[in-house]
């Protein structure tokens, strides 16, 4: 769908483009991007039903208040919290200090790697497991994927990928989580068997109409949502069954 104003257009997609497209639009009409998309998507009915809720953050969202973190929707709670640990073959400035204190509001947490398409995939999985110690209760790594290689083939990128989730899964003990967007899950990864018979997929998908087409576990549906004590707009996530299935997930 492609909506237009003063020769200002926005293609309505999935994923990180979505992201980008979104922000440049705000800046140019803001009055008009609060008339045709929602500020509150957490209100609408279909994201309303899920039971588990969550947001993730990085060093983009700047020093966190956490004691004042809440859902922004008063009848919900956020339930678990992904971190961004590493991203190639760096920390995330910020991972100690949110991984501390959001364990203090006893949020069930995640940790994430922002996966380098042209990065050794055994140096990325050495030092996300260099930075992460896992407990019981916390959530199983995410391995974030949303860029093609410009340095390699795509089959070899497909084997980095994969030798980062098995050393993640050998080390912890645990199934990684997938996390990408929907259409790039969708054209890069699913006609590979070993991602079609991945378990667990958290998907980015800013269509605050309906769910993602994926089999998803984890569902990002916003990046643009204001949370007290943090500064920057927030991702929210929703869990696709109920908390049962959700203390399921969790590292025994």
């Amino acid at each position: 769908m492609i909506l237009s104003t003063a020769g200002l257009f926005i293609y309505k997609t999935n994923g990180v483009y979505l992201k980008k497209v979104y922000r440049n639009y705000v800046e140019a009409t803001p009055k008009i991007y609060r008339a045709i998309a929602s500020t509150e998507p957490y209100l609408k009915p279909h994201i309303k039903k899920y039971e588990v809720h969550g947001i993730d953050v990085s060093k983009h969202q700047g020093k966190i208040n956490w004691d004042l973190v809440k859902h922004p929707d008063s009848g919900k709670k956020i339930d678990f919290v992904f971190i961004r640990a590493t991203y190639g073959t760096y920390e995330d400035k910020l991972f100690d200090t949110n991984w501390v204190n959001a364990a203090n509001k006893n949020f069930a947490l995640g940790a994430y790697h922002y996966y380098w398409a042209n990065t050794n995939s055994t140096l990325q999985a050495n030092k996300f497991i260099e930075t992460v110690e896992l407990k019981k209760g916390d959530l199983p790594p995410v391995l974030d994927i949303e860029k093609l290689p410009k340095f390699q083939s795509k089959s070899n990128w497909l084997k980095g990928i994969k030798n980062w989730l098995n050393l993640i899964e050998m080390h912890y003990g645990l199934k990684p989580i997938i996390y990408t967007s929907d259409g790039f899950y969708k054209h890069h990864l699913k006609t590979d068997p070993f991602f079609t018979n991945y378990p667990r997929l958290w998907i980015a998908n800013y269509n605050n109409i309906q769910q993602p087409d994926s089999n998803w576990h984890f569902w990002q549906y916003s990046d643009q949502v204001k949370i007290e004590g943090i500064n920057e707009n927030v991702d929210l996530n929703v869990f696709k069954n109920d908390s049962i299935l959700f203390n399921e997930l969790l590292k025994k």
